[in-house]
């Protein structure tokens, strides 16, 4: 047969065989939109090479019908495709489908009119060929007027789509190995169909080899590329048979044609020769069967060994692994064996600052930064979805505006193509993330679901490596400060020690001054957010230079490797001056009482060993504490030895005469409350008593009842002794004697510790007290004391502005108020103390009507 007529009818038939095979793939297969819009492409390909072929072989009605049925097919693809495209790349504008959609219906009816091709025949006639006769069929057409206009629509067309296709590949939407296929197809196609303008080679199916190469590379675009995600239905079996059913119908044509050729020569030995021909034939074909089955299993079976591989030596090796680190590294190279991405990464959630980081990653050329707000879509879709997140969909949400632009860009720019979730217990505690395949094909539905598979059946591991992680961290870490504790202390200064040679190691011991009054003042709560609050102090000042501890109760630590003495100071001065500012607000009762002694000490010069140089530090601390608190000290030889131990109370000052003399004082600017302060004690002391207080607390009320009013010598002495009702501002001036109180005991160190009692000795129980407006038990014991005790002597002495109540009547006001004013229990109690005579009182005390 010539090669023309094997051209002929040859390119044809394995053009609609291909695209009838392909549908059928298509057909078996879970169908998506871009799978089903692609189906109608089949559809307009298989219209046109069918239609060729049944104008060929003159099916009735007739060459002309099915001449125009092909025309109508071929029509049909550039607005197909141009769809398709739209789809694929996601963004499809209703407007421009719908004016190619109508356009293309305006070239059918041309078609159909016979405006494109007038007249078709096909012409046959025999030939000699090596003395052999042959049939030659040929084509034959007339084009029509408007068959140019179709043409330049057609053009129109398929340059909108490459410009589509263009703008995606610039918008990184979609890769350029997937869709360049696609591209590639539609100029074929054209090209093809164009050189049926000239009917001297439109006679030849180039239209319809054009048809046949696009074929093929849609092919390559779909199982290499995975332009379409297909998961067949279709057993292994079906595939071979149909493979075979192939191979095995070409190898009876040959055998045919072969017999039929030497059949022909009519040699007495043809039956022999044909015999050996077909013997010669089988030999060349039987490696297709081999090879064609060794294609069918690798294609079925060699990527899920790969993978079963893979996730069986995972399993393995994580099964008894703790180590978050060593599990990501395996995890990497599990995914790698099994899909073969280009580059992976794994991210895990940080607890405290809310986002995903990336804690290992394949990439060799450079560290990935990136970070995922835990707010992100991509989160939200993780988390509710539960499975791998596919090119499709991440394309999709990185569209969408609540992506932060930041995450968007970097996500585009590594070309992120699958993201795979790690659930563990409902909760999102990480990610994977890969790129393209090395092998630049893409991600089939199988491989997703391979990962998602992974993904969570590592979850746990992960989890559980995490907590282990979060476990170890946390019995070297503070719970309170987050900073390391006592013992990670201890074990870095050791390996400071060793590690640092010769070179300088610089250690800070901070103490808090007044701390344990703060926490009697303000509460214990109050007194964690302050040791919260200098954690990040320090924090934010020492930064990487060194390694910051919180050695124990209101203590710090700081190892500073390769800083000498002088730049410790500068830094521990620094942290001392913030610490005063942060503590110093003029709304504060007690302003700037909170503050640092810091000592310092440097190895080698100063200290030769890990347990001098602690001690020696702490001696330094100590003697900043002794010479008046709030400074720094460098550790010298000079330091006093007495500076070992903390200061003791033991030897106090008597302070007494002062305090007497400052009471002396308050009483003769003020001589309506005069011996006020000592009845108060007496009463305070014999209450206190009786709740059960020990003898230090007891110490502790009288000092407090005798000091609780010397704020008053601040006040201009016409308000304290004003006959009128006092204006708010006088009020207010008047209730700022607990402020100025407060302020003079500060100055007087043996005394410190009557603060609470006296700073609350105006509160009410009720919350509606000043200054600081505590309730209930909130309110220190030895402060409810005082208040009942000096309410009941205020009640029974003569003011400026009223005349003494009587024992009685002052008693039924304690009673009146016991819950709102006063704490209930013990004004019970202070009543029936009095009742009972317990607590003596002064003879100029009225007991009228008691």
């Amino acid at each position: 047969m010539p090669f023309t007529q094997i051209f002929f009818w040859g390119v044809p038939i394995i053009a609609l065989v291909s695209y009838c095979l392909l549908m059928l793939f298509l057909a078996i297969s879970h169908k998506d939109r871009y799978i089903r819009t692609f189906m109608l492409i089949l559809a307009a390909m298989i219209l046109w090479t069918a239609s060729a072929l049944l104008m060929k072989i003159q099916t009735p009605p007739g060459v002309l019908f099915w001449n125009r049925v092909m025309v109508v097919g071929t029509l049909l693809v550039p607005p197909l495709l141009y769809y398709f495209i739209s789809v694929f790349t996601n963004s499809v504008n209703r407007i421009s489908v719908g004016f190619w959609a109508v356009m293309s219906i305006g070239t059918i009816i041309i078609d159909l009119l016979g405006l494109i091709i007038t007249q078709a025949v096909m012409l046959t006639e025999t030939v000699m060929i090596n003395g052999h006769e042959f049939k030659s069929v040929e084509f034959s057409y007339t084009m029509g007027p408007g068959a140019y206009f179709v043409y330049a629509i057609m053009f129109a067309m398929i340059v909108a789509s490459l410009i589509k296709i263009r703008q995606s590949i610039r918008n990184r939407s979609i890769s350029f190995e997937r869709i360049a296929p696609v591209g590639a197809g539609l100029i074929l196609i054209f090209t093809g169909s164009l050189l049926n303008v000239f009917p001297a080679i439109g006679k030849y199916p180039v239209d319809i080899l054009a048809c046949f190469i696009n074929a093929v590379l849609t092919l390559i675009a779909i199982f290499k590329y995975r332009m379409l995600e297909l998961r067949f239905m279709v057993a292994k079996g079906i595939v071979y048979f149909i493979a075979v059913l192939i191979i095995t119908g070409t190898y009876i044509y040959v055998v045919f044609s072969a017999n039929k050729y030497l059949g022909a020569l009519d040699l007495s030995t043809s039956q022999y020769i044909t015999a050996f021909a077909a013997l010669l034939i089988a030999v060349f074909f039987q490696p297709l069967y081999r090879r064609t089955r060794v294609f069918i299993d690798k294609m079925f079976y060699r990527s899920k060994y790969q993978q079963r591989q893979a996730l069986q030596q995972f399993s393995v090796i994580i099964s008894n692994n703790l180590n978050l680190q060593e599990i990501a590294r395996e995890l990497i190279e599990a995914v790698q064996l099994a899909v073969g991405p280009d580059e992976v990464s794994v991210f895990i959630r940080h607890e405290e600052d809310n986002y995903y980081y990336v804690l290992d990653s394949s990439s060799l050329k450079k560290p990935l930064v990136l970070k995922i707000s835990c707010q992100s879509p991509v989160v939200d879709w993780l988390a509710q979805n539960k499975a791998s997140l596919s090119r499709e969909e991440l394309r999709n949400i990185l569209h969408a505006k609540s992506m932060q632009d930041e995450e968007n860009q970097m996500l585009s720019d590594l070309g992120v193509e699958v993201i795979t979730p790690f659930v563990s217990r409902n909760d999102l505690i990480g990610m994977l993330m890969l790129t393209r395949k090395k092998s630049k094909s893409g991600y089939t539905l199988d491989d997703l679901d391979l990962l998602t598979y992974l993904g969570s059946s590592s979850a746990v591991a992960i989890d559980n490596a995490r907590l282990y992680a979060q476990a170890q961290a946390q019995a070297l870490i503070d719970n309170l400060t987050k900073l390391y504790n006592h013992r990670f202390f201890h074990k870095a200064l050791s390996e400071q020690i060793d590690g640092a040679g010769s070179a300088e190691l610089s250690l800070l011991v901070i103490d808090l001054d007044f701390f344990k009054l703060f926490n009697d003042l303000y509460g214990h709560f109050a007194g964690d957010s302050a040791l919260e609050k200098v954690a990040a102090i320090i924090r934010t000042i020492i930064g990487e230079k060194g390694i910051v501890c919180r050695y124990g109760g209101e203590e710090f630590t700081i190892l500073l490797p390769a800083i000498d003495s002088k730049q410790a100071y500068a830094l521990a001065e620094d942290i001392r001056l913030e610490i005063q500012r942060s503590f110093v607000n003029n709304d504060d009762v007690i302003p700037g009482f909170l503050s640092a002694s810091i000592g310092i000490c440097t190895y080698p010069h100063n200290a030769p060993s890990a347990r001098e140089l602690l001690k020696r530090a702490d001696l330094a601390m100590y003697s900043a504490k002794n010479q008046g608190k709030n400074q720094t000290v460098i550790y010298t030889p000079h330091i006093e030895s007495s500076a070992s131990t903390p200061p003791q109370d033991a030897a106090k000052p008597n302070y007494m005469a002062t305090i007497y003399a400052l009471t002396a004082a308050i009483d003769a600017k003020d001589h309506y409350t005069f011996g006020h302060s000592q009845r108060m004690a007496e009463y305070a002391t014999v209450l206190a008593g009786a709740l059960g207080m020990d003898k230090s607390h007891l110490a502790i009320i009288r000092e407090a009842a005798l000091l609780h009013d010397i704020g008053k010598i601040g006040i201009p002495e016409h308000i304290l002794t004003k006959t009128d009702r006092l204006t708010e501002e006088e009020f207010a001036t008047i209730k700022g004697h607990v402020e100025m109180s407060i302020a003079i005991i500060k100055h007087l160190p043996s005394f410190n510790h009557v603060i609470p009692a006296v700073i609350g000795h105006h509160e009410r129980w009720d919350g509606n007290g000043y200054p600081r407006g505590l309730k209930g038990e909130s309110i220190p014991l030895t402060a409810r004391c005082l208040a009942i005790a000096d309410a009941f002597d205020a009640m029974t002495s003569d003011r400026p502005y009223r005349e003494a109540l009587s024992v009685g009547e002052a008693l039924q006001e304690i009673e009146r108020n016991a819950g709102t004013q006063f704490d209930p229990l013990t004004a019970d109690l202070f009543i029936k103390l009095v009742g009972e005579g317990t607590i003596a009182l002064e003879n100029s005390i009225s007991t009228d009507a008691y």
